[in-house]
């Protein structure tokens, strides 16, 4: 894939935040850069992305394209990064299963 993309397998590069200048590129799984991301995230925001945090420690550089796991519980928690809809599509092409998302959490009122 390349320079920029995460994990998930979002491309950074052309993220609004990062061309702001407001977010860092991501990495793969299996690139040093991604041990600094999830330094960084873990230092600014006082946690790690649960999908580079995985994809890290499994040593899986792309999830969708290498992990056989995917889609994960990490994924379809989401919203983020892809959209039930996505996902749902991802898992009918690979032959798997639907899953059912968990339900959204209560607002308070």
């Amino acid at each position: 894939m390349g320079a920029g993309t995460g994990a998930c397998g979002v491309n950074c590069l052309v993220c609004g935040l990062f061309r702001q200048g407001k977010c860092g590129p991501c990495a793969a799984g299996v690139e040093p850069e991604a041990q600094k991301k999830l330094a960084a995230q873990l230092k600014l925001l006082g946690g790690v992305c649960p999908i580079l945090g995985c994809a890290v420690t499994r040593r899986v550089a792309y999830c969708s394209a290498d992990c056989d796991q995917y889609p994960c519980p990490r994924f379809l928690a989401g919203p983020y990064p892809f959209s039930q809809g996505f996902l749902d599509m991802q898992m009918r092409r690979r032959g798997q299963p639907a899953a059912k998302a968990p339900p959204p959490p209560a607002r308070p009122h």
